[in-house]
């Protein structure tokens, strides 16, 4: 199967679970909305809650799916394309901000391909790339008033205290680009 139907593949596979697990997180909701109001003891060592909602952790969820299927086939794209250019520096001998940009870097600076088509798909990932990293290390938080106006001008994404929420419309977005970005890459 050739590397464009298997993205493909991945990405139509990912929007179907994605559509089923938004399905889910309105079940959940909905579930979490009728559970009772509890008292707890702050002082207990253990959870004294008699139902633990997770609607919480789908979206976050999907920024972190969305980010790997990127990771995953960006590393196997620069390899087809050191193998078939027959290139001798690995995507490990290129350093840049980030995985992300290093293997753009590979792409674009070592073996010459022209992402101009797909800057803006580029900069969709590298938001992506900022949300992911929020919530695996930072669960999900935003640490000053800089990163506050920063996240908040990203479209999808809205900021409640330091907590960042993520709309319905970033997770798409993202999605799209990534393919977007993902094809072209192969293609060129």
């Amino acid at each position: 199967m050739k590397l464009t139907a298997q993205i493909d593949s991945d990405c139509k596979c990912m929007k179907n679970y994605f559509t089923n697990l938004l399905k889910l997180l309105n079940e959940s909701r909905e579930a979490e909305a009728l559970s009772p109001t509890e008292l707890y003891d702050l002082d207990a060592d253990e959870s004294q809650s008699k139902y633990h909602g997770f609607s919480h952790f789908i979206k976050p969820d999907m920024v972190i799916n969305i980010y790997s299927l990127v990771d995953y086939w960006m590393t196997s794209i620069c390899e087809y394309h050191r193998k078939s250019r027959q290139l001798s520096l690995k995507i490990t001998d290129i350093k840049g901000h980030g995985d992300l940009d290093a293997r753009h870097k590979y792409l674009t600076k070592y073996a010459n391909i022209n992402l101009d088509g797909v800057k803006d798909s580029y900069k969709h990932l590298g938001q992506l790339r900022k949300i992911r990293n929020k919530f695996i290390h930072g669960g999900g938080h935003i640490n000053s008033d800089k990163e506050d106006r920063e996240f908040s001008k990203i479209n999808g994404i809205t900021i409640s205290g330091t907590l960042i929420i993520i709309e319905e419309s970033f997770i798409w977005s993202k999605l799209y680009h990534a393919q977007k970005y993902l094809l072209a890459a192969v293609k060129a």
